[in-house]
């Protein structure tokens, strides 16, 4: 795990500095044309309220991704590695994948200037193979302020800043993973200007969930002059219980809510994802403080992953100082592996219309 800093990336805030509200929208248009296609392999997880599993959702999908590519390379194939950027405040990615508080944990900072001073970008890389990341914290909440503030003077075109960050880097990367806060119209609108599919987490069942929903929903229509491509390409769930390996009576109550909102709204339900990531609080509490994604857990509770020196990493326990039961987080790692698996059938098969809408 190290830092890696990308050399002679070209300034973003010297292009946005060009526009302001009397620009010509067909300049505007120009430059996200010159962006789209570089995009396509960038996935955004986000809902429009809090606790619904945003990043458990998207460091999981980032970790699966990943070894995907660790996979590929140790067949001989060629493999790229996959980054995961978190732009919440809080922070909790950093958490998951085990480097908060480690020597490359700044809270956010050169993240933040990157972004909107066109400072130098960094990425840790390796916090797992072939997974790298930036660093998010208490210093993300100052991208709302001064995205805001440059829209103040720029009109939209500061909303492309990540955008055109990323576009610069995409080819380096087999996928990107941007997780972001429901929180701030202006960061919502930051990271919806440089994802191209939507993969949204839900993980209750009351009206507020279906409010965020909609939420993003209405946020996506609206940022269509910036992102013509954007769409939910997926809408998942986390947290429902499963019997036999079959979703209950209330997951179903859930998506027949959801796909109704979704019609109401002239979207296509079939956005709503028939397998779900089954009720596994606990194993997800011990993954989270051991800095451990279910898959990697599911390998140190079966004692099937190594540390450097070649020997088993001890067995994960809860709180209480049980062993996690091999089986459950076999469980849980195998429904992550089905969703992962599920998002980029239908990610690929939404950039193949897009390739042809596009030629």
């Amino acid at each position: 795990m190290h830092l890696h800093t990308f050399e002679s990336l070209a300034p973003r805030l010297r292009i946005v500095s060009q526009f302001n509200a009397m620009t010509p929208p067909d300049r505007l248009q120009d430059l996200v044309g010159q962006l789209r296609s570089r995009l396509r392999n960038v996935l955004g997880v986000t809902i429009g309220k809090g606790g619904e599993g945003k990043t458990t959702t998207g460091v999981n999908l980032s970790h699966m991704l990943a070894q995907e590519q660790q996979d590929r390379a140790e067949q001989g194939h060629e493999a790229k590695p996959v980054l995961y950027i978190e732009l919440d405040s809080n922070g909790n990615g950093r958490l998951d994948l085990k480097i908060l508080g480690s020597e490359v944990d700044d809270d956010g900072k050169a993240f933040v200037e990157a972004v909107t001073e066109d400072k130098a970008f960094s990425v840790v890389r390796n916090v797992k193979p072939y997974l790298d990341m930036t660093v998010a914290g208490s210093a993300n909440s100052e991208l709302a302020t001064e995205i805001g503030r440059l829209a103040g003077k720029h009109a939209q075109a500061p909303y492309l800043m990540l955008a055109m960050l990323l576009a610069q880097i995409s080819h380096l990367y087999a996928w990107i993973v941007v997780d972001f806060s429901p929180g701030d119209v202006n960061v919502q609108r930051l990271g919806l200007a440089a994802v191209t599919h939507i993969v949204t987490p839900v993980k209750n069942s009351d009206d507020a969930m279906l409010g965020g929903l909609e939420a993003i929903a209405n946020l996506v229509a609206e940022i269509r002059l910036i992102n013509p491509e954007l769409g939910i390409v997926a809408i998942g769930f986390l947290g429902f219980k499963k019997v036999t390996g079959e979703a209950t009576g209330e997951l179903d109550i859930v998506r027949t809510k959801i796909e109704l909102l979704l019609e109401a709204a002239g979207l296509n339900p079939s956005m709503v994802m028939r397998d779900h990531i089954r009720e596994a609080r606990h194993i997800a509490t011990v993954s989270r403080n051991n800095g451990m994604p279910a898959r990697e857990l599911a390998l140190a509770a079966n004692e099937m992953l190594l540390d450097e020196s070649g020997k088993p990493v001890p067995r994960p326990r809860y709180a209480n100082g049980r062993l996690v039961e091999p089986g459950k987080a076999l469980d849980l790692a195998d429904d992550w592996t089905v969703f992962t698996g599920d998002v980029i059938k239908r990610v690929v098969s939404r950039n193949i219309e897009l390739e042809g809408v596009s030629a």
